[in-house]
């Protein structure tokens, strides 16, 4: 699976974009950016209507983060800098519905797709989303290292993502992602999550950097962002028509 997060061009057709350059899935990035809750409810609107998921990475493990993005249609979120198992619990208790959680029914709007909630089965309908939901916990600094093994244990997340940069930086190397503790760091959780039913997922700037963590078992990547891979993509062959003219 590839992707890329989206933390600049806050617009619907951004879906669509990514849907027909191939990407599998895309990232709406909370963390980062100044997104209102209503951008990101048109831009999922549009994920679903081009057929693209579309991942929410909240800022915060609050319910109302969790319910209007769930209750808008993403089909799942990203919880960064997960630290606990208590943190996968409280997730797991906003983000489904009973009896696995204590997620607000809402039906007839986004993540129904509109239609007359009083033709539901809702028992189906409630049970169907809890099996459906992509739940993706970051791990990006010691805590999370030292805590891996209780937050799998908790049984609630379907991917680990590793982000590399947050993860440099706590372990006193910022940036270098290539630096000998950050490459042990990343393969420590690599071993650890391999042992599990979970999916491996990593950040990546490009092919040639990521490909180590193909090879090394991860199933879900994340090129860069949307601003980067304009600005990369632009400089590239802006530098070409430059060199020619000179």
């Amino acid at each position: 699976m590839v992707g890329t997060f989206v933390m600049e061009f806050a617009v619907p057709q951004i879906a669509t974009i990514l849907e027909r350059a191939g990407a599998d899935y895309f990232i709406i990035d909370l963390e980062h950016t100044m997104f209102s809750l209503e951008t990101v409810g048109g831009m999922i609107r549009a994920a679903r209507g081009s057929d693209i998921p579309a991942i929410v990475r909240i800022p915060s493990i609050d319910r109302h983060f969790v319910s209007r993005t769930l209750d808008a249609g993403a089909a799942g979120l990203m919880i960064p800098r997960l630290e606990s198992s208590e943190q996968v619990e409280l997730v797991v208790q906003y983000a489904k519905f009973p009896p696995d959680g204590d997620r607000g029914v809402a039906f007839g709007i986004g993540h129904t797709d509109y239609g007359d909630f009083r033709k539901f089965d809702g028992v189906d309908l409630i049970l169907q989303a809890n099996r459906d939901l992509v739940l993706i916990g970051q791990i990006e600094n010691r805590s999370g290292l030292d805590n891996l093994d209780n937050i799998l244990d908790v049984g609630a997340l379907d991917v680990i993502f590793i982000g590399l940069y947050d993860l440099s930086t706590s372990l006193g190397v910022s940036g270098e992602i290539d630096h000998p503790k950050v490459v042990s760091a990343i393969q420590m959780v690599i071993d650890t999550v391999k042992k599990r039913d979970i999916i491996l997922g990593c950040y990546v700037n490009d092919f040639s950097s990521g490909k180590r963590w193909l090879e090394a078992g991860v199933k879900m990547v994340a090129i860069g962002n949307d601003a980067f891979l304009v600005t990369s993509k632009f400089s590239q062959e802006n530098q070409k028509f430059k060199t020619t003219a000179t």
